[in-house]
């Protein structure tokens, strides 16, 4: 009777680990790919790509990139349904609240206003409230920078569409960034229009405030990767942020 009772002994803790280990494991399973979105422009993508996988495998973690456009990726991961921003501008911190700047500089660049040849190409057309200009919808830099401008502003989805759009004439105005080593992020012939720079910022990578216990480790891994790939901004021109 005594080793009857054992063997259901030793049964019932069997069958209690094995479910505890495969809790566990699905546990494990649920945190152990980082969704990271990504911008449509596949020169960034490449650009970044291989500095967040160092990172995060170093972290344990996978990656999976999410293709979005800029405004709905800001928002869904602001919303925690995704886990983090490949990059961005460091002013994004004042409008989503839910974000966290992992404080390793990736990129640095600037606001810049292009016109067509025929018009006045200065920062004061800004200002004027007879004039529209061509912004990236949503909180995009483009956008935030135009909120306390008189000027209209005629929004669209992507940078590609926003120097279609310029191109064709339908704008005589428009605002895309220029990032130091990429160039202009948009479908744009620079030499055929007036360039006027308004802002400089810098851009960095973001993650949900849910991952906050991973900040301190993350920081050092991309730091890592810099040392491991090369310097994604000139040395000289870097200014840490904290």
């Amino acid at each position: 009777m005594k080793c009857v009772i054992n063997y259901y002994c030793l049964l019932v803790i069997f069958l209690f680990a094995s479910s505890s280990a495969h809790t566990y494991a699905q546990a494990l399973s649920r945190v152990s790919t980082m969704h990271i979105t990504v911008p449509l422009s596949d020169r960034m993508s490449y650009r970044f790509e291989r500095y967040l996988l160092y990172a995060y495998n170093q972290l344990g973690y996978k990656v999976k990139f999410e293709e979005l456009l800029t405004a709905r990726a800001r928002e869904m991961v602001d919303a925690g349904r995704f886990d983090g921003l490949m990059v961005a501008e460091k002013e994004i911190e004042q409008v989503y609240t839910n974000l966290l700047l992992v404080p390793v500089m990736l990129a640095r660049g600037s606001l810049v206003l292009y016109c067509n040849r025929e018009v006045n190409c200065q920062a004061s057309v800004l200002n004027n409230g007879n004039n529209t200009v061509g912004v990236v919808s949503g909180y995009s830099m483009s956008a935030n920078f135009m909120q306390k401008k008189q000027a209209a502003t005629y929004a669209v989805k992507s940078s590609d569409n926003l120097g279609l759009m310029l191109s064709k004439g339908r704008l005589n105005y428009v605002l895309l960034v220029h990032e130091e080593q990429l160039g202009t992020i948009g479908d744009l012939d620079e030499s055929s229009f007036q360039k006027f720079e308004v802002h400089s910022s810098e851009g960095y990578h973001f993650i949900h405030k849910k991952h906050q216990h991973l900040l301190a480790d993350l920081t050092q891994a991309l730091q890592l990767a810099i040392e491991k790939f090369g310097p994604l901004v000139e040395p000289s021109k870097i200014v840490n942020k904290y």
